[in-house]
């Protein structure tokens, strides 16, 4: 059983060599998350693994981007982590404190942990999901093209994962004061896409709903639940539920000499 109990940790800068592991703990958060499952249902590979490692070999050494991991001070394991982008800013304002460790030479962290799910109705599970995933594209682009682009300079969370064994400690409460003491000691706004699992927390710590987007899995999963698996209503009800994504944004606090 987890524990609850409180963690001292600290936050530091990801490396190179952080990749794997914060990759696995990614996968392993968004196992449970019925959004994700009904996308890994789709003819193309979902894996967030895969997704996540990517995505830090992608931008960890860009000056525009800052990431960072949520270590135990007891055990000196790896808990979480969390990454912005910053927009509109000049980068020698940005505190960036890139990785230390020299980038892979070729990718060694490719794993395939996204299920390879065999279907009667190819045709109908790639139709759905790949409609899914165009549903959801065309609404970020609009959000990030008529929301974020008007801010002048901001902030946009790109990720904040806590490993599931992990959660309710007090980990994802340190890396979102993280991110807000970095966007108020520069004036930012911070803008997230954030899931609906974790609006109440974005919420807690100063994020206001913008606009939504409410999916009806059911409307695009093709299959009902097997059990065992999340969705988002009562479970045994053969249905996915109702999945909401919520734009957020934060407004920077004003310090006291202001």
């Amino acid at each position: 059983m987890a524990s609850n109990e409180r963690i001292s940790i600290s936050i530091q800068p990801l490396q190179y060599s952080d990749i794997s592991t914060c990759a696995r703990i990614t996968s392993a958060a968004f196992s449970v998350d019925p959004h994700t499952i009904v996308k890994q249902l789709g003819g193309d590979p979902f894996g967030m693994y895969t997704i996540s490692s990517s995505s830090f070999l992608d931008t960890l050494h860009k000056r525009n981007y800052i990431y960072v991991k949520a270590v135990d001070d007891q055990t000196g394991a790896i808990v979480g982590h969390a990454g912005w982008a910053f927009r509109g800013l000049d980068p020698e304002l940005i505190p960036w404190r890139g990785p230390e460790d020299l980038k892979p030479t070729k990718d060694t962290n490719k794993q395939t942990q996204g299920k390879n799910l065999e279907t009667s109705e190819p045709e109908k599970r790639v139709d759905s999901i790949t409609r899914l995933h165009a549903l959801e594209d065309i609404d970020m682009q609009d959000w990030i093209s008529n929301m974020v682009s008007a801010e002048k300079s901001c902030m946009i969370v790109v990720g904040l994962i806590v490993a599931p064994s992990y959660q309710s400690r007090g980990v994802g409460g340190a890396l979102m004061r993280h991110g807000n003491t970095m966007a108020d000691g520069l004036g930012l706004p911070i803008w997230v896409h954030s899931s609906h699992q974790a609006f109440e927390a974005y919420k807690k710590y100063g994020f206001v709903a913008a606009r939504q987007l409410d999916i009806d899995l059911d409307e695009y999963a093709p299959r009902g639940p097997e059990e065992g698996e999340e969705v988002m209503g009562d479970k045994g009800s053969g249905r996915w539920g109702r999945y909401i994504i919520r734009y957020m944004k934060r407004v920077p606090k004003k310090s006291n000499g202001d």
